[in-house]
C-alpha cells in the first residue's frame, strides 16, 4: 500500500533544506574573516619591513652626527680650532695646530673609516681652516642649511651630491661623481663657537640595504625629499631610459611614473609623522603595478619606500577567496537545486487552487481545483470548492461594493464631507472640505471639530443644543459659520447624520455640507443697501428741513452785523458754526450721493490755496502752508471737499486757536 507524504513531512524536509543557510552564513563570514587575516598579515608585514629599514638608516644617521659631534667637542680639537682662527696665531704655531688636528682626525678615522674627508672653517668668515682631503673642497658648503644649522649650535645633515674629487665606491676604486653629504657640527669653547667641523660621508656605506626574502619581487630602496633614489633597488627593470641608471641610479632615478610623469600614488602620500601604507596598488617608476609603504627617515628628510608586485602579494588571498568561494559556490548549488525541486512539488497543487481563484474573480463559480491527494492540500481542495458552492446562492458582493463607491464619490463630488468619531475627532474630511477651511488633511485628522468655531457668531449654547440632538441619534439640520485656518469666515447648510455599529451605538457622525457663504454675504448687501436707502431719503428730508431754516438764520445774521449789534468776536463764532453745519451738511449729501469721478490733471497747489482763501478760518488760528508745486491726477471737486474736511478737524483739533501746518510733498 502506498503511503502518502502528508504536507507537513515535506515542510519539515524543507526546513532541513533551509537550515544550509546558517551554514553558508558560517562560510561568509569564515570567509570574510579568513581574507582579513591574510590582509592584516600582509599589512603588518610590509609595514614591518619598511619601519625596520627605516630605523636602520635612522641609527646610522644619529650615530654619524654623535660621532661628528663627539670629535668637536674633544679638547684638543678645540683648542687647536682656536688657535688656527686666531690671526695673531703665527705660522710655526699654526703649522703645530694643523698637525695636532690631523692626528685627532687620523685617530677617529682608523676607528671609524666611514668618516673620510674632515673640514674645519672659521665660523666668522667661512675661511677653511684645515681639509684632509687631497683637494680643498670645491662645493661651497658654507650656504647649505647643515653649515649654517651648525653655526647655530646644532647638529645637522646636509643634502647628497655627487663627490667631484676622486672617492671610493661600493668596491673600493676612486672613482669622481659618487654620492656623499656632510655632517656639520658646532666646535664651542668657552666663549662661543670657535669653528664648524664639516665632516664628508659616503652614501654608498649606508645604502647596500640587506633586501627581505620574504617575497621574489620586494623591493627596498631610500629616496630623498624629490624623490630621487639614493640607494639602488634589488629589482631594476629593463625598460628604463639608461643603462647608467641600472648602476648608478643615485639621485637620477626619480619616483615618477612613466605613463603619466607623475610621482608614484605611495610617495605622493608620504606622512613625516608616520607610515603610509598602499594596498589598492599603483604604477611604479619601473611601470609595474605594486602595493608599497613609506615610512619617514628620522634625522633626515628622506623616507624608506618597501614595494611588492601586488600579483605576488596578494596570490595567497586569492587562492584562499578562489577555494572558499568554490566550496560556497557548490553549496548554493546544491541547495538551488533542491529548492527548486521541492518549490515544484509543493506549488503544483496551489497553482491549481490560485487559477481557480483568479476565475471565480472573472465571475466563473462553475470551476473545479481537480486535487484529489488525501494530504492537507487535498482537504483544501474540497473545502475551496464547498466554498463555491456557498458563494453562488449569495449576494453579488462585488456589485454591492461598486454601488457603495459610486455614491460615496458622488456625494464627495458634490458636497463638503467631513466624519467625526463619537468623540468629536475628525476622522475624515474630503478635498471640498479642505479648499473651504483651508486646511490640510493631515492638519485635520485627529483634530476635534472644535478648530472650525466661530464663537463670534454662535455662542457655545448652540453648539451644546446641536450635540443634544445628535447624541441622541437624530438628524440634525441648520446653518453654521466656521472659521478658515486664515481666520475668515464661511456659511455652511449642514446635516448631521449619526451612524450606529452593529450593537446599535452611535459609532461616528457624518456631516455633509453645502457652502452658502456667498447667498449669505449678498444678502447682508442687500440688507445694507435698503438701509443706505433709506439713510439717504431721511438725510435728503433733513437736508430740505435744516437748510430753510438755516437760511433764514443767515440773513438774520447779516442784518446783526450791517447793524453791528454783535461784536467781532460774537460774529466770528456764529459765522463758524453756521460754515461749520452747511459743511456737514454738504459732506452727508456728498457721500450719499452716487456721482461718477471727472477724472483730470489739475494743480494740488493752487486747489489747497483757493480751499484755505474760500474757508471762514477763526482769528485765533494761524495756517501756514509748505511745499513744492504738485500736480495730480484725480477729482478736482472731490479732492476740495477732502482738503476742506481735513482743514476743519485740524481747526477743531486746535480748539480755534493755535498754529497748522500744512504740507504739500509727492512720495
Amino acid at each position: 500500500m502506498k503511503v502518502p507524504l502528508s504536507y507537513s513531512k515535506k515542510l519539515l524536509f524543507l526546513l532541513l533544506v533551509v537550515s544550509l543557510i546558517p551554514l553558508i552564513s558560517i562560510s561568509v563570514i569564515f570567509y570574510s574573516d579568513k581574507i582579513e587575516t591574510e590582509t592584516d598579515i600582509l599589512k603588518n608585514k610590509l609595514n614591518l619591513i619598511t619601519e625596520t629599514g627605516s630605523n636602520k638608516i635612522s641609527d646610522i644617521i644619529l650615530n654619524q652626527k654623535n660621532n661628528v659631534l663627539t670629535i668637536a667637542q674633544t679638547e684638543n680639537v678645540i683648542s687647536a680650532t682656536k688657535k688656527l682662527s686666531n690671526p695673531n696665531t703665527d705660522k710655526n704655531d699654526y703649522f703645530e695646530n694643523q698637525h695636532i688636528l690631523e692626528n685627532e682626525f687620523s685617530i677617529f678615522s682608523n676607528s671609524n673609516p666611514q668618516l673620510q674627508n674632515f673640514i674645519i672653517s672659521d665660523p666668522k668668515n667661512g675661511k677653511i681652516l684645515i681639509y684632509t682631503d687631497l683637494a680643498p673642497p670645491s662645493n661651497d658648503f658654507q650656504s647649505q642649511n647643515h653649515y649654517q644649522e651648525a653655526l647655530n649650535g646644532k647638529v645637522e645633515l646636509g643634502h647628497v651630491f655627487f663627490s667631484s674629487n676622486p672617492t671610493p665606491n661600493e668596491f673600493g676604486i676612486f672613482e669622481k661623481n659618487i654620492p656623499i653629504y656632510y655632517i656639520s657640527a658646532p666646535i664651542e669653547g668657552e666663549v662661543g663657537i670657535e669653528g664648524i667641523l664639516t665632516v664628508c660621508f659616503n652614501l654608498l656605506d649606508i645604502n647596500s640595504i640587506s633586501q627581505s626574502n620574504d617575497y621574489f619581487t620586494i623591493n627596498s630602496f631610500i629616496v630623498n625629499s624629490e624623490g630621487y633614489f639614493l640607494s639602488k633597488p634589488k629589482i631594476i627593470s629593463n625598460e628604463m631610459p639608461s643603462d647608467h641608471f641600472k648602476t648608478r641610479p643615485e639621485l637620477k632615478l626619480q619616483t615618477i611614473t612613466q605613463s603619466s610623469n607623475q610621482f608614484t600614488e605611495i610617495f605622493g602620500s608620504a606622512n613625516t609623522e608616520k607610515n603610509v601604507l598602499n594596498l589598492d596598488g599603483y604604477e611604479n617608476q619601473m611601470g609595474q603595478f605594486v602595493i608599497g609603504s613609506i615610512s619617514p627617515i628620522k634625522e633626515t628628510t628622506w623616507s624608506y619606500i618597501t614595494e611588492i608586485e601586488k600579483s605576488e602579494a596578494f596570490l595567497g588571498i586569492s587562492s584562499l577567496q578562489i577555494m572558499i568561494l568554490s566550496i560556497i559556490s557548490i553549496v548554493l548549488i546544491s541547495m538551488t537545486g533542491l529548492a527548486f525541486y521541492f518549490t515544484q512539488t509543493f506549488t503544483a497543487p496551489i497553482k491549481n487552487l490560485q487559477s481557480a481563484t483568479e476565475q471565480i474573480i472573472k465571475g466563473n463559480f462553475d470551476i473545479k481545483t481537480g486535487i484529489k491527494s488525501e494530504d492537507d492540500i487535498g482537504q483544501l481542495s474540497q473545502n475551496f470548492d464547498f466554498m463555491i458552492n456557498n458563494l453562488k446562492d449569495m449576494t453579488d458582493i462585488e456589485q454591492q461594493l461598486s454601488i457603495q463607491q459610486n455614491l460615496r464619490k458622488a456625494l464627495d463630488e458634490s458636497s463638503i464631507v467631513s466624519i467625526i468619531d463619537k468623540n468629536g475627532k475628525i476622522k475624515y474630511a474630503n478635498d471640498k472640505f479642505c479648499k473651504v477651511s483651508k486646511y490640510s488633511k493631515e492638519e485635520l485628522i485627529g483634530k476635534r471639530q472644535d478648530i472650525l468655531r466661530s464663537t463670534k457668531i454662535h455662542p457655545a449654547s448652540f453648539y451644546a443644543d446641536l450635540w443634544n440632538v445628535i447624541s441622541t441619534g437624530k438628524i440634525w439640520k441648520g446653518e453654521i459659520c466656521n472659521t478658515a485656518k486664515d481666520g475668515t469666515l464661511f456659511w455652511n447648510d449642514v446635516t448631521v447624520i449619526p451612524f450606529v455599529d452593529k450593537d446599535g451605538k452611535i459609532s461616528e457622525y457624518v456631516s455633509v455640507r453645502n457652502d452658502i457663504t456667498e447667498q449669505k454675504n449678498l444678502t447682508q448687501k442687500l440688507i445694507h443697501a435698503e438701509r443706505f436707502a433709506a439713510i439717504g431719503e431721511l438725510s435728503s428730508r433733513m437736508s430740505h428741513d435744516i437748510r430753510n431754516p438755516l437760511s433764514i438764520i443767515q440773513n438774520e445774521f447779516e442784518l446783526l452785523k450791517r447793524k453791528k449789534i454783535l461784536d467781532e468776536k460774537q460774529i466770528e463764532r456764529v459765522s463758524s458754526s453756521i460754515s461749520r453745519i452747511t459743511h456737514q451738511l454738504n459732506d452727508v449729501l456728498d457721500y450719499l450721493r452716487d456721482t461718477p469721478l471727472e477724472l483730470q490733471s489739475f494743480n494740488l497747489s493752487n486747489l489747497l490755496s483757493k480751499v484755505l482763501a474760500s474757508l471762514n478760518i477763526p482769528s485765533g488760528v494761524k495756517i501756514k502752508t509748505s511745499g513744492d508745486e504738485i500736480f495730480m491726477f484725480g477729482d478736482e471737486s472731490k479732492m476740495n471737499v477732502a482738503l476742506v474736511n481735513l482743514i476743519y478737524n485740524a481747526i477743531q483739533a486746535v480748539e480755534d486757536s493755535g498754529e497748522i501746518d500744512v504740507s504739500v510733498s509727492k512720495t
